[in-house]
């Protein structure tokens, strides 16, 4: 019986292994990752009203549902290791070494600005579930004297974040005011034109102010500090906190693969090692971004690539190419493009095709496959 194991339970990772289980259940398969639960990261703007748990799944629930075992543990990786992995076809596991026929690095990816200091905030803190503990803080302090918190990143990760507190802050009457700081002379710099527009009508509408081509310098105590790109002027303003999402980088290292997915450092090929994910930069004109879109697919693709040389037949190419993307701002609206880019779909009907997508994965972690053509 082969062995598969997987470094990395995202949304690569079980991707994998959930297709790895389909498509050959004979196959013995691993999960190793440092945490105890799977999180639905694309779901965290909305865990300043919903408790994290509500998108978290435990890896052990899992493994039963998909038959293969989870070791939880923190691996140093690098590419020198891999190629020590690659030649002793073994993983050191604490007291005990795990052997595998082939390894899948799905690892992901990290803060380009890791949230540094008092009152700086980044995805981290989201994932364990401090969003209603800020919320209700900043409530109290808003309520002797108004307050302003400002977001880092144009992204869709910043903005998605950004509109749902803008929400919440409405709703329960909390005297803050938001602003939104970006290097970036515009929004959404992969999306069409017409998307940023849209955003900057919206900032507008909600009374959010927007710097762009500023650059973040730190956030003290009750202010924060910027730089405008342009003349290099440093100034300050008012803040009760910062929320840091500018923009995320392969972690821990970026792992070059060739078009089958395996990985190759300079110029050698681990022929025996694949990469999925946020943390692979895959050779060929398949969709190469940091999103959830392309983490499964490519996650999909390795599945099917071992299956195939499991049984002696050659590995295919990633071809994938993106169908669309959707981002929430706010609970009934949205933002994004579907079929071709220049189709841009907003607002109500744009939310319901993000719900949508979301249940989607839902749907895969329940076991039913609804991802359709070839990654």
């Amino acid at each position: 019986m082969a062995d598969v194991v997987v470094i990395g339970g995202g949304y690569a990772g079980l991707s994998s292994l959930i297709s790895l289980a389909k498509k050959n259940p004979a196959l013995k398969l691993h999960l190793i990752d440092a945490n105890q639960d799977h999180c639905k990261i694309t779901n965290l703007h909305k865990t300043f009203a919903t408790p994290v748990v509500d998108f978290k799944v435990p890896y052990a629930q899992l493994a039963e549902r998909f038959g293969f075992t989870f070791h939880q543990q923190q691996l140093q990786i690098d590419h020198n290791t891999l190629k020590h992995w690659q030649q002793q076809k073994k993983i050191p596991l604490g007291d005990y070494n795990l052997d595998f026929d082939w390894l899948i690095v799905s690892t992901g990816a990290a803060a380009l600005v890791p949230p540094k200091g008092s009152h700086v905030y980044g995805l981290e803190h989201l994932m364990a579930g401090r969003g209603p503990a800020l919320l209700e803080e900043w409530s109290t302090r808003a309520a002797m004297q108004p307050l302003d918190i400002s977001f880092i990143g144009g992204g869709a990760t910043g903005l998605q974040i950004l509109f749902e507190l803008r929400a919440l802050i409405r709703r329960q009457k909390i005297a803050a005011g938001l602003r939104l700081i970006d290097m970036n002379h515009r929004t959404l710099p992969l999306m069409p034109e017409g998307a940023h527009r849209y955003i900057v009508r919206k900032l507008q509408q909600e009374g959010i102010t927007y710097l762009p081509e500023t650059e973040y310098l730190e956030q003290n105590d009750t202010s924060i500090m910027l730089k405008e790109c342009g003349n290099g002027r440093e100034y300050q303003l008012d803040s009760a906190a910062t929320l840091l999402f500018a923009g995320v980088k392969r972690a821990p290292v970026s792992l070059p693969t060739n078009p089958c997915g395996q990985i190759e450092i300079e110029g050698v090929l681990l022929p025996d090692i694949f990469s999925a994910g946020d943390c692979s930069d895959y050779a060929g004109n398949g969709l190469n971004q940091l999103t959830a879109q392309a983490a499964i697919r490519k996650g999909k693709l390795v599945a099917h690539n071992i299956v195939n040389l499991h049984a002696g037949r050659r590995p295919r190419s990633y071809h994938y190419q993106e169908k669309g993307y959707l981002m929430s701002l706010g609970p009934i609206d949205a933002i994004g493009w579907v079929g071709l880019r220049c189709n841009l779909a907003r607002g109500f009907p744009a939310n319901v095709l993000k719900e949508a997508m979301e249940s989607q994965y839902d749907l895969f972690l329940d076991g039913v496959d609804t991802y359709i053509g070839w990654p």
